[in-house]
């Protein structure tokens, strides 16, 4: 493999890498695995689990169970005050990639590698009395294969994260898919990564309240072609009854764009009477946690990352709005109007008396708990202005 490799930073780390990942559009999955578009994701978790280790006052143990080469295991071992990091991947020459990354970065004594499949790799660790604080989930496509045993595998108040890269059947255009692999329904509307998001955050509610066990929502985020969030898990069958008290469906009226949350899904709009879409079950609860939020901008401030300052910042603005967004860009096209500067939208909408705010899944969108009718009404003030 020596000939096949090449150097490249990121973060504080130094990573042996394929060199086809670099050069090619799809970065091959021979010998191993590497995206190096996927440095926003890794960047994000460092200052993640950075800040849940300062609120924690603890030792904490890691795993990637899907380390690929160890990029985002190795960072966390290097850029971090993690104690212990488990790395694992079933292909071979990643992990001997693995090893050699940690040889490379001197983080040998904090590093545990293992060749083995993720739930076989949790399974083994459970017998063994081995539970971790924070899990990391970054698959090809869903992580819904692994959900079950990393919630019996996750220590009492620990951290959960995964990714999902199977963004069209998360956000509407394989809705029975979704059912599937996530419990729930995917709806593709204006706001359809958000119900992506709570999809992933729903269907690990799901998987812990088997076990008796609660989630709590951090942080998450929609970047480019894949989702991210991040859960903390709590222990308790109340725990897990509150979880589920939390889940429901998103309705969306096609024509007059009037959306709303409900136990069960609604079969007519209440404004103008039309069919509806629906979809769920979902996560309805809040999506961030602003304290968490907080510190995490603390950590920015204190490392070379302060370019997702804006995001985070956002996010905490956000952290009490309801779900869903409205896309000014699209609803103006439909209304066949000008599109008005966003800050002067949540301004009138405030004036109004209601809720609004920038969101940090889509920057050209706004959260308001404004009916669709005077969202619309607005835009056509202000366009004309």
């Amino acid at each position: 493999m020596q000939e096949e490799l090449t150097k490249y930073i990121e973060g504080k780390t130094e990573l042996f890498v394929p060199r086809g990942s670099l050069v090619l559009n799809v970065p091959p999955k021979e010998p191993a695995f590497f995206n190096p578009r996927g440095v926003e994701s890794r960047d994000i978790s460092i200052i993640a689990y950075e800040t849940f280790l300062q609120l924690a006052q603890k030792p904490i143990i890691f795993t990637d169970v899907l380390c690929g080469i160890g990029a985002r295991g190795v960072r966390v071992a290097k850029e971090t005050g993690v104690s212990k990091v488990y790395l694992n991947d079933m292909n071979p020459s990643a992990i001997d990639l693995v090893r050699k990354n940690i040889e490379n970065n001197g983080v040998i004594e904090k590093c545990i590698v293992s060749n083995d499949d993720a739930n076989h790799f949790f399974t083994t660790n459970r017998k063994e009395g081995n539970l971790f604080d924070i899990i990391d989930i970054d698959p090809f496509g869903t992580p819904s294969p692994y959900l079950e045993d990393a919630t019996k595998t996750i220590r009492k108040e620990g951290l959960i994260s995964m990714t999902a890269t199977d963004t069209a059947v998360l956000c509407g255009l394989h809705p029975h898919v979704a059912l599937r692999k996530y419990y729930g329904l995917s709806v593709h509307t204006e706001y359809c990564h958000e119900v992506g998001l709570r999809l992933l955050f729903g269907a690990l509610a799901f998987s812990a309240a088997r076990y008796d066990k609660g989630i709590k929502p951090l942080f998450c985020h929609s970047t480019r072609h894949y989702l991210r969030v991040y859960a903390q898990v709590t222990y308790g069958a109340e725990e897990g009854d509150s979880s589920l008290e939390k889940m429901g469906y998103i309705n969306h009226c096609t024509k007059c764009n009037e959306r709303s949350i409900s136990k069960i899904p609604l079969e007519k709009c209440p404004e103008c009477g039309s069919n509806i879409i629906y979809g769920g079950p979902l996560w309805t609860g809040k999506i961030f946690d602003g304290n968490f939020i907080e510190e995490m901008i603390k950590t920015v401030k204190n490392s070379n990352t302060r370019k997702y300052s804006k995001m985070m910042t956002t996010a905490v603005e956000e952290t009490e709005g309801p779900p869903m967004y409205f896309l000014i860009s699209m609803i103006c096209d439909r209304l066949q109007v000008n599109t008005p500067a966003i800050e002067k939208i949540i301004e009138r909408l405030r004036k109004k008396g209601f809720y609004a705010s920038r969101t940090s899944i889509n920057n050209k969108a706004v959260k308001t708990n404004a009916p669709s009718k005077t969202v619309n009404e607005i835009l056509t003030e202000l366009s004309k202005i």
